[in-house]
């Protein structure tokens, strides 16, 4: 199959060619490959017929043949510079985060199933990729193996890959990136991520690179719907994640030491550092403790990505590039009184986005961090603050439900920021005491964030508090 590279970038590029198909049908004739010839003589259409049931010459078609290859290989020589190039910024492009879809090795003798032209060429160029480990697979739980995010657009958009290559000693078999759309200057998180990138680790140092955007490389992967759903499962999981660190975090910022147990950051209200936990965090409590209490952790030293194997146990983060949080950033609350929105981050990345009531110039500006955290604050639900209090450092501010959910978008209330049921529940289990908001004008997006599914979590004690009447200034 000598020219068989030549006619396949021919047809990718004239699919219309009918001639061209008859001749890369006979190239996989001749190779024994039947399943891709009849595929490809049946693009050809009456090409096929008429040169093999009216015994045209030959000679005509290999000499059509020879040009077509002469002029792929003229093609081929004044652009491979650029394809060298745009294979490079591929690869540049690719590596934040990990990937959800398991390498499907090829059988070079399988035939090709029909379906759209793009991903019929797409079957006939695929190479054989190194298998991901099972034992590592069986412990993601999710399609694929490694995930990881990045902007969709803009120039810092590779700025990973070099630093990725220089602290690790092996790449995983696949990494999927996942694309994250912009709202002003944060990166949104979640529902909308889609994939962008998958590399998968031929081995010997060779990198196979695949486009899940349709606009730049004219393609249709058949998995791309798997890793969509496989990444934003992986995204839920890295919540569970940020939650766990976060609160570990805040309780070592109390208490000068990290908790021993995930029982120390659930205890009874006032020590209720965490709302309650999740299998996940089970599996992944040591692992991060671990990784808090590595040497240049949350000190801007280097650390030594390769050498802790703890994520072996946890799931979630064997799902995650380098076995570590993506969300590493500790969680912060930010609140926009002009747009009436608090929104939950990590970093430059904004996990929630909610509408929220509050009292206009009543509602004080600055730093602030959560101290109490109690669950049907007064021993209400219903109440006016409603089923859920945070209380802003020590005043007379809060961040609660409400029973009068109208008041929401609204500047009704004497001072406190308010919240309607279901997102002041989910705030509650997502943000540990300790988390720092900040409230000021302008900054956050219009764009309400908040999922199909939300954040769940299973309370294992009282985070009640009968024995204080709270006068928040609702």
């Amino acid at each position: 199959m000598n020219h068989s590279p030549h006619l396949k970038s021919y047809v990718k590029k004239h699919p219309d060619n009918k001639m061209a198909w008859y001749l890369l049908g006979k190239e996989y004739e001749s190779s024994g490959q039947e399943g891709k010839a009849n595929y490809c003589f049946n693009r050809a259409g009456e090409v096929f017929e008429a040169f093999e049931h009216k015994q045209i010459p030959a000679d005509v078609w290999m000499e059509y043949q020879d040009k077509l290859v002469q002029m792929s290989k003229e093609k081929e020589r004044r652009t491979a510079r650029t394809r060298h190039l745009l294979t490079a910024l591929m690869v540049l492009l690719l590596i934040w985060v990990p990937s959800a879809n398991s390498p499907r090795p090829s059988n070079e003798n399988t035939s090709v199933p029909s379906g759209t032209e793009q991903a019929a060429i797409d079957n006939i160029e695929v190479t054989k990729v190194a298998t991901a480990d099972p034992k590592e697979m069986a412990q993601i739980g999710v399609v694929g193996g490694v995930f990881t995010a990045q902007a969709r657009k803009g120039s810092g958009a590779g700025t990973g890959l070099t630093d990725m290559l220089a602290k690790t000693s092996r790449l995983p078999s696949k990494t999927t990136v996942l694309g994250m759309e912009q709202g002003g200057s944060w990166l949104l998180w979640r529902e909308g991520m889609k994939p962008l990138l998958s590399v998968q680790n031929k081995g010997n140092g060779g990198l196979a690179v695949q486009s899940y955007d349709a606009a730049a490389c004219a393609c249709k992967p058949s998995d791309s719907e798997n890793l969509r759903k496989a990444g934003l499962k992986w995204a839920a999981g890295q919540e569970e994640l940020a939650v766990l660190n976060s609160s570990m975090r805040a309780f070592r910022s109390q208490h000068q030491r990290l908790p021993q147990s995930l029982d120390e950051l659930t205890r009874d209200f006032p020590a209720n550092t965490m709302y309650g936990t999740t299998d996940g965090m089970k599996k992944a409590f040591t692992p991060v403790r671990n990784l808090l209490a590595s040497p240049g952790q949350g000190t801007g030293k280097a650390v030594d990505l390769d050498a802790d194997s703890s994520a072996e146990s946890s799931p979630l983060l064997a799902s995650s590039l380098h076995g570590r949080p993506f969300l590493g950033q500790p969680l912060r609350i930010v609140v926009d009184k002009s747009k009436h929105r608090l929104a939950l981050v990590s970093g430059n990345v904004l996990i929630r986005n909610y509408p929220i009531g509050l009292g206009g110039e009543r509602t004080p500006e600055g730093k602030f961090v959560i101290t109490d955290k109690v669950v049907n604050p007064n021993g209400k639900s219903n109440g006016e603050f409603g089923s859920r209090g945070m209380q802003l450092s020590a005043t007379n501010y809060a961040i609660h439900g409400t029973n009068e959910p109208d008041s929401i978008g609204k500047n009704e209330s004497l001072g406190c920021v308010r919240m309607g049921k279901e997102d002041v529940e989910e705030l509650f289990a997502l943000v540990p005491s300790g988390t720092e908001v900040v409230i000021g004008n302008g900054g956050l997006p219009d764009q309400v964030l908040v999922p199909g599914s939300r954040f769940t979590s299973e309370p294992q004690h009282d985070q009640t508090n009968p024995r204080k009447t709270y006068h928040w200034l609702n």
